[in-house]
């Protein structure tokens, strides 16, 4: 029997389903009055032929509950066992009916068992004037399941107007999907990929995830992906993250005014600071161009630096992506990139820099890189507005109100590292902490940051212990640990029973890691004290302050175990960028070396400080970490994890691997992963 379709425009789903299953379909007569919930429905069905004729009740049945807004009971009757195997002949209406109630309660695992064995094309096994209810749900479903391979797969293949989109807003949310699959996922569609349009899609992808890879360097690649794929709809329209990143070659600064303090108290900091922003220039200029370098001496506080880049203007290379479709030029256009670049540099020793603001102005620069003092900072943050962007290289005190809105913040906040320790230890399943703080301003930001974190990823901090160089360190531990509450314990009970008592102290046993806040010299007294009261199976974690950035094998055997966070520049010594900075200069091992790496990425932060804005989640690598903007401008970091090992430090990754393969006959301890 032939059944003849109703006219479904202004239908909803609930209410069109049920006409279509009712159509002939099944001898029942279905009253909404008569179905008061799922069990209902269900034992009637009990009466029905197993199989097609109950499925098609059941699935009116769903409907009637989706029409009233009963959606607990249309997943009680879809899951039910009447439907482990839906008979072909009602699977696309159980298919969509499912993803309804799916998405109307929000449930995720049942959107992801729907989504995982449903074709990227289910929405068009539906009526023409259903297709487009069904292609949003269908995208809804992918969304609550989590699902971005199959949502990319899904939408690549879709018209925009199904979904009520435009084709920007149709590629922005491809590229976020592709973003968002993991690399081995994305690496084996992409070698199965068929058509013009998914294979574009994905080799843009693979492209820009090459390790490495910097913001610019992901410019000219989607410049040349534009021109490889003459025609696709992802190079006529491109995505408006890929197109912003095309452009901050163009937005990028020009002339850069470096001020620092180069003499006087901070001069070391200061002249650090500039040689690694230097050092980094020209390693850009190698880099991307061609450079005719030249430095003079002028008048005054500052020096000069005038690089100037030889290419080709990119107006012309615009227009010519714009052609006709399918069109293809001999070369690739030449990436866009400033034809001069220049840097001055002030010494702002002994003057406010509110006092020096007027000089810096002078050289009309596009970007301002300074201050250094965190009270310069403060200032600034204070001012409603600037006449230039600054990229200050430190942190004013969180405010209540609002700072100027060209107002950048950068340094090697500790306030970041307290908050990736608290990622770190929950994430690895450790998240109830002891913690030992130094006392002070500087240990009470700590302590302040690692609290809020911890509160918000659900942490808990048993007992937190502030320490002064002074203390006993001995009785410091003992109280962490709760040793010492195990002795008044056995002390009174002695008292109690009025005997000598065998007693052996025990650690509290709720304690799944401690977090230990202490320079070098202390902490290789605190970690064998931690052993010797009984918590040598705890791990430990440290900020950078554990590490003073020269190895010392034979002093830091005693913190053999501890993880702890750092830059990049102090863990890894394999990149090119680093090797040469140690041929050049000296005493970059230790806290200099620190502030070298924090010049080299004031350099980095300066040429890609419009891309981060516009995008949100936008991440640079830099040698400090990995460096991204939030919605108050300031930069925030997430280092690398060492950890030591014979009195040295390691990348903890690579520690992780070497103890995961025991020698023969051997057994290792379980490490943190």
């Amino acid at each position: 029997m032939r059944c003849h379709l109703p006219n479904l425009r202004r239908l909803a789903v609930a209410s069109t389903l049920t006409a279509l299953l009712a159509s002939g379909c099944t001898p029942i007569q279905l009253q909404d009055s008569s179905l008061q919930s799922a069990g209902d429905a269900l034992s009637a069905a009990q009466e029905l032929s197993a199989g097609l004729e109950s499925q098609r009740f059941l699935l009116r049945s769903a409907a009637t509950f989706q029409e009233r807004g009963e959606h607990e009971y249309a997943r009680e009757v879809l899951l039910s066992t009447a439907f482990d195997e839906p008979e072909p002949e009602v699977a696309d209406q159980y298919l969509l009916l499912s993803m309804d109630s799916a998405v109307a309660l929000e449930d995720r695992e049942w959107a992801a068992d729907l989504v995982a064995a449903m074709p990227e094309t289910q929405y068009q096994q539906y009526p023409e004037d259903l297709q487009a209810r069904a292609a949003q749900l269908q995208d809804d479903a992918y969304s609550l399941a989590q699902a971005p391979l199959p949502s990319a797969r899904f939408l690549m293949n879709i018209q925009p107007e199904l979904l009520g989109i435009d084709r920007q807003q149709l590629n922005d949310r491809i590229w976020q999907t592709l973003k968002e699959t993991p690399d081995a996922a994305l690496n084996d569609t992409a070698t199965s990929a068929i058509g013009f349009e998914n294979q574009g899609w994905y080799e843009l992808a693979a492209t820009l995830r090459q390790p490495g890879m910097s913001l610019e360097a992901q410019g000219h690649a989607v410049r040349n992906w534009r021109f490889n794929w003459s025609g696709h709809p992802g190079a006529e329209t491109v995505p408006t993250e890929l197109a912003l990143l095309t452009q901050v070659l163009e937005q990028r600064p020009e002339r850069i005014t470096l001020a620092l303090p180069l003499s006087g108290p901070l001069s070391a900091a200061g002249n650090m600071v500039r040689e690694g922003f230097l050092a980094a220039y020209y390693a850009a200029e190698q880099e991307s161009a061609q450079a005719a370098v030249t430095t003079n001496d002028s008048a005054g506080n500052g020096a000069q630096v005038t690089a100037t880049r030889n290419n080709e203007s990119s107006s012309d290379q615009d227009t010519a992506l714009e052609g006709d479709e399918g069109n293809r030029r001999a070369q690739p256009p030449e990436p866009a990139t400033p034809s001069n670049t220049s840097i001055t540099i002030v010494d702002t020793n002994g003057r406010p820099f509110e006092e020096v603001l007027p000089e810096l102005l002078a050289s009309d620069p596009d970007l301002i890189v300074g201050p250094l003092a965190k009270d310069e900072v403060a200032a600034l943050a204070s001012r409603s507005d600037l006449p230039v962007p600054v990229l200050a290289l430190n942190y004013a005190p969180e405010q209540d109100g609002p700072t100027p809105a060209q107002l950048f913040q950068f340094g090697l906040s500790v306030e970041d590292e307290a908050r990736q320790i608290a990622e770190r230890i929950v994430e690895d399943g450790v998240g109830q902490a002891l913690v030992l703080i130094p006392e002070g301003d500087w240990g009470d930001r700590i302590a302040s940051a690692l609290e809020e974190r911890m509160q918000e990823l659900g942490g808990i901090i048993l007992d937190m212990e502030r320490y002064s160089e002074e203390d006993n360190f001995r009785d410091v531990s003992a109280e962490l640990l709760g040793i010492n509450i195990s002795r008044e314990r056995a002390i009174e009970l002695e008292r109690t029973m009025g005997l000598n008592i065998e007693f052996e102290p025990r650690r509290r046993q709720d304690a799944e890691s401690i977090i230990m806040v202490a320079e070098p010299m202390i902490a290789r007294q605190f970690k064998p004290l931690f052993s010797f009261y009984y918590a040598n199976d705890v791990p430990v974690f440290s900020p950078s302050i554990i590490y003073s950035g020269r190895p010392s094998p034979a002093r830091d055997r005693d913190i053999n175990g501890v993880y702890f966070t750092d830059l990049p520049w102090i863990l890894d010594r394999e990149p090119e960028f680093r090797q040469q900075a140690y041929e050049s200069f000296d005493n970059l091992d230790g806290p200099l070396g620190r502030l070298f790496a924090m010049g080299a990425d004031a350099w980095t932060l300066s040429i890609n400080l419009p891309l981060m804005q516009q995008i949100a989640d936008s991440r640079v690598t830099g040698h400090t970490g990995e460096l991204w903007l939030d919605a108050n401008n300031r930069v925030h970091r997430h280092q690398m994890w060492g950890v030591f090992d014979e009195g040295e430090p390691v990348i903890a990754s690579e520690q992780d691997e070497d103890d995961s393969e025991p020698e023969t006959g051997e057994e290792t301890d379980s490490v943190i992963n």
